[in-house]
């Protein structure tokens, strides 16, 4: 079932409590409010997870990001995206601004009880000026109730997931989840909380949050509250909710995510002094995890310890095909660039993991399955969907060990990560990636621009 379906029937099955109010409904809003709350609406119907507003001299547009891909949706004249957004700011806000600032960068977190009025747990705004005038992005938080999506449903195959489940049952120890924004880290963490709640009952989950990413039953979730325009008031509110956090007699943590050295030093002291902790970090790889701690003021003996980094998580999101429309190989082949097709039949013809044959590709004109009608204020604006039904996880999931760990601080990431698919039988994001390929999940070209085919290779070398 694709998100959009997904979406469509959740929405069909909320209770009494959980019925969405329709804008029409809305008696309370200005009109101001419901055209804002209207691009919101559609968006959630659509999948999306971004909103952008893009106001020039001459132009409002305004996109969504769609299973990974920015589609225009609408256009009108920049005085109304101005007025959008200063809305937003003014009066849509939970902590309401006193001025609209087009003029330098602003932030704030929409009004939860107004964004789940129409079915959405909640929405984060930024903005900065641009050469010629504005954008603004608009970050949306699906509710979904307390349904918390399977590591499974995610994407993660048996391998990872029994790794997962594994570093889930340690008694203490931080596990790190990396990746770019906008890769679904934020849903994985909240996967990890789940399974966390569930095999030990009784325990004390506390999360510190900014925004608060959806709802974890059985979790205490806390929010970051300060000004956020303000950078040294995030990083001391930041440094007080986890010093606080440690005083709320917790057995596991979940931090968002380690902003900078003074998060990192209260994580790692919270997993020395008996928690478990969750929480992410931006860097490209899962290797490359206590590296950036270290570049960024760790001591390297302390965070190279298998007793202390217990899990080292990287993923992506790849847009996933419709099964009614994908192209097969033998039909798409012939109309493929020449170094495109020896690309492909270099990289995915590998034993028993991937072969060209098993190879699907995207249809870019879709079909009625996949193709969805883009309705705002009653009219339509275009269809989004083309050959994609929604995104799927491709990770790395590393469960270290000292050796690991000793290799990486002598001889550095890649004998570190040789050492790790040899001796570890670990299965990197490329393998991950191609047998999603292999099961006609994922067009590989497609894919390859978020995880090349060739990385392996090209990260490989002959002897540790």
């Amino acid at each position: 079932m694709s998100e959009l379906q997904e979406a469509g029937q959740d929405e069909k099955n909320r209770g009494p409590k959980e019925r969405i109010i329709h804008l029409k409904d809305l008696a309370d809003v200005s009109e101001s409010e419901k055209k804002v709350l209207s691009y919101f609406e559609t968006a959630r119907k659509l999948g999306a997870s971004d909103i952008h507003f893009l106001i020039s001299e001459s132009i409002f547009k305004v996109r969504m990001r769609i299973f990974g891909e920015l589609q225009t949706v609408d256009e009108d004249q920049p005085a109304l995206g101005y007025s959008l957004c200063a809305t937003a700011i003014l009066s849509m806000a939970d902590v309401t601004e006193t001025s609209f600032f087009p003029q330098r960068e602003q932030d704030a977190r929409l009004s939860p009880q107004l964004m789940r009025k129409i079915g959405i747990f909640g929405a984060r705004y930024s903005h900065r000026p641009t050469g010629d005038g504005l954008i603004a992005v608009m970050r949306l938080i699906p509710d979904d109730g307390d349904k918390v999506p399977t590591f499974k449903q995610l994407g993660f195959i048996p391998e990872q997931i029994r790794l997962l489940n594994i570093m889930l049952r340690r008694p203490e120890g931080k596990i790190v989840l990396s990746g770019p924004t906008g890769s679904g880290k934020s849903t994985t963490l909240r996967s990890a909380c789940r399974v966390y709640l569930d095999d030990n009952q009784g325990r004390h989950l506390l999360t510190i949050e900014d925004p608060l990413e959806g709802q974890i039953l059985g979790a205490t979730q806390t929010p970051i509250i300060c000004d956020k325009s303000d950078e040294d008031a995030v990083k001391l509110a930041w440094s007080r909710a986890i010093s606080s956090a440690m005083r709320l007699d917790p057995d596991a943590i979940m931090e968002g995510e380690m902003r900078d050295l003074i998060s990192m030093m209260s994580t790692t002291y919270a997993a020395q002094t008996g928690h478990i902790v969750l929480t992410t970090l931006h860097t490209n790889s899962a290797l490359g995890i206590p590296e950036r701690m270290i570049t960024m003021g760790m001591n390297a003996d302390l965070i190279c310890d298998a007793q202390l980094l217990i899990g080292m998580i990287s993923q992506r999101l790849v847009p996933t095909l419709c099964p009614s429309c994908r192209i097969p190989w033998e039909t798409r082949a012939p109309e493929l660039r020449d170094d495109e097709r020896d690309y492909l039949e270099r990289h995915c013809n590998k034993d028993s993991l991937c072969s060209t044959d098993n190879i699907w590709f995207r249809n870019p004109h879709g079909c009625s399955e996949c193709n969805h009608d883009v309705i705002i204020n009653g009219r339509k604006r275009g269809e989004i969907g083309k050959g994609l039904t929604g995104r799927t996880v491709i990770a790395e999931v590393i469960e270290p060990d000292n050796r690991l760990f000793q290799i990486l601080k002598t001889r550095g990431k890649v004998a570190a990560r040789k050492y790790w698919l040899e001796n570890m039988k670990g299965i990197s994001r490329v393998e991950h990636l191609l047998r999603r390929i292999n099961e006609g999940l994922v067009d590989p070209l497609e894919a390859d621009r978020i995880i090349p085919l060739d990385e392996d290779e090209r990260l490989s070398i002959d002897d540790v």
